[in-house]
């Protein structure tokens, strides 16, 4: 089943379920004061991505469709806390 955006349901189902974890652990683990995300939870969410990213087959792919995905996101919504555009893509 696909919603109107083509999307499968377990997409949909995997989307909203990594929100929550990644809300959740964010929220865990601030700190009163300063700027977020903090270098707690910078550390904290790389260390939830490479473990992710250790469980799943076939990675290295993984890591390339991520990079591209990032890298065309951040063409179309720049994160608000880069200094600079992309200016070039990852997998180059």
């Amino acid at each position: 089943m696909v919603d109107a955006f083509r999307k499968e349901t377990r997409d949909i189902w995997a989307e909203a379920t990594a929100a929550h974890i990644v809300d959740g652990a964010l929220s865990a683990s601030e700190r009163s004061g300063g700027q977020l995300p903090n270098a707690d939870q910078i550390a904290l969410l790389r260390e939830i991505a490479k473990r992710a990213l250790w469980h799943m087959p076939n990675s290295s792919e993984e890591v390339r469709g991520l990079a591209r995905h990032l890298y065309l996101e951040s063409l179309r919504q720049p994160h608000t806390l880069d200094d600079d555009p992309p200016n070039e893509p990852p997998w180059s």
